[in-house]
């Protein structure tokens, strides 16, 4: 892409550069031929230039969306992963209780 962008501002020239001095009995009308000539290459070179940077937007705005879809995934699956893990503990929690109270019964039987 750098090189296409370079090819287009090459194209770009002075004033001095494209305008050389106009001698007696220069064909005008040719002069005028290769300035059109290079303003269309100019503008050939710059539309490749900007549709090939539309495709590259394109592409990062594809890449960009995949790694918003990755990031939600990820979180509902952290999310799942903390209610299991808070279930689980919970879980815990009600058998030390219950294995405590089972503890305080037997020792009052005693």
């Amino acid at each position: 892409m750098a090189v296409l962008i370079n090819e287009s501002a090459g194209m770009f020239e002075t004033r001095t550069e494209h305008r050389p001095a106009t001698m007696a009995g220069e064909d005008l009308v040719a002069v005028l031929g290769n300035r059109v000539q290079r303003l269309v290459e100019r503008h050939r070179a710059t539309q490749r230039a900007v549709t090939e940077l539309r495709e590259a937007l394109a592409a990062r705005d594809r890449r960009i969306v995949e790694l918003d879809a990755k990031v939600a995934s990820g979180e509902r699956a952290r999310g799942e992963l903390v209610a299991r893990i808070d279930a689980l503990l919970a879980d815990v929690e009600r058998l030390m209780q219950a294995a405590d109270s089972e503890d305080a019964a037997e020792a009052l039987e005693r």
